[in-house]
């Protein structure tokens, strides 16, 4: 990554978003606003359409028209720069691992304007920004069939080279390094394996040594190569293995490998902003989409129904409702604390997905 590039101001903002925070929102306010949200498709997609968009008191109530364009961060950002930084979509979802790219390519706002955000007052200090807010983070791990190890006599896995076993040969597969999960996988490997930001040869010859059966684009191809038992492990974040557990595979357990001495686990972070060259007249559109993301119940439904942790402190608390991710997910501060995180800055992700596609046999 390069230094961030000093922002441009956007001037006037304040003065076009017409909702005010200190009433409720109202039937109407956003008549005739259009807005498109850059996020990843499927479930993840339909869980904010289901409490952002066309809930009682969601933006269509409220008259504005939501389109998704559907892709990861690294998807959607890759047609922001092909537009040449015009507005594919207004509000984007974006990884910790990409955000410096997007701040460096100039393609977010200068400043949200946080009167017409607020839910962002339950979120903690340090997941608001003057132009983003967290969205979510997720907890990367193994997800592995027990009664499969059990039968043949695997050991439960509790790091990475766990998996480097004679009969898990062609029976685990990853993220692909282009897939949502797939930086802070290759990272947490990367660490696990002695490697680091700068020398990431060990995580590469730790993934080849395991002979991996498939890399994948979609978690959710994971979850039914698991279920019909093309593979026995799968790397991911937990919310797969417990939408895989609630779907009938009880049989799924999940694992936060050691990665070093001081880290237990992997996590990553998500953010969300409004793009830069977003039409002034649907920002108040896109503020409310925001703030409807942040909301106590769609935080909550997001973590039970895709296995994220929320960063709405309100729905945090609420998890322990959810007994297959309370089993399955590190719910204590002092657990999440000890969770490996990739420092992307500074990093050249361009060298990290050279050296993969040279090393990797997809």
């Amino acid at each position: 990554m390069h230094s961030l590039l000093k922002l441009s101001v956007v001037a006037a903002a304040a003065g076009v978003l017409m909702m005010s925070a200190s009433g409720p929102a109202a039937a109407g306010d956003l008549d005739g606003q259009e807005i498109k949200v850059c996020t990843w498709g499927g479930s993840w997609r339909d869980i904010q359409r289901d409490n952002v968009v066309t809930n009682p008191g969601g933006l269509e109530e409220r008259g504005a028209t939501v389109t998704f364009v559907t892709g990861s961060p690294q998807d959607n950002m890759a047609k922001l720069i092909a537009a040449r930084g015009q507005p594919v979509c207004d509000v984007i979802e974006i990884l910790d691992a990409t955000w410096d790219q997007m701040v460096e390519l100039d393609f977010v706002v200068d400043e949200l304007d946080f009167s017409l955000l607020p839910n962002a007052k339950h979120l903690a200090d340090w997941q608001i920004g003057k132009n983003f807010t967290g969205s979510w983070f997720t907890q990367e791990g193994i997800c592995y069939n027990a009664e499969k190890f059990a039968e043949h006599g695997i050991p439960t896995p509790t790091t990475y080279k766990d998996l480097i076993h004679p009969k898990l040969e062609g029976l685990i597969q990853i993220p692909d390094i282009t897939s949502g999960g797939g930086l802070a996988n290759f990272g947490g490997i990367v660490k696990a394996a002695g490697g680091d930001e700068n020398n990431v040869k060990p995580g590469l010859d730790l993934i080849n040594a395991m002979n991996v059966k498939k890399f994948w684009k979609r978690g959710s191809e994971g979850v039914t190569l698991l279920e019909n038992g093309d593979i026995w492990a799968l790397i991911s974040h937990v919310g797969w293995c417990m939408r895989g557990h609630k779907a009938g595979q009880t049989y799924l357990k999940f694992v936060h490998p050691i990665i070093d001495d001081e880290h237990v686990g992997v996590n990553k972070f998500g953010f969300l902003s409004i793009v830069k060259n977003s039409p002034m007249e649907v920002r108040a559109a896109a503020h409310a989409y925001i703030n409807g993301y942040l909301d106590e119940e769609t935080q909550f439904q997001m973590s039970s129904r895709a296995g994220t942790i929320p960063v709405n402190v309100n729905a945090q608390a609420r998890l322990a409702q959810d007994p297959v991710l309370a089993e399955m997910a590190v719910l204590d501060a002092e657990g999440i604390a000890k969770e490996y995180r990739v420092r992307y800055k500074g990093i050249d992700i361009t060298t990290w997905n050279d050296q993969w596609n040279r090393a990797v046999t997809q």
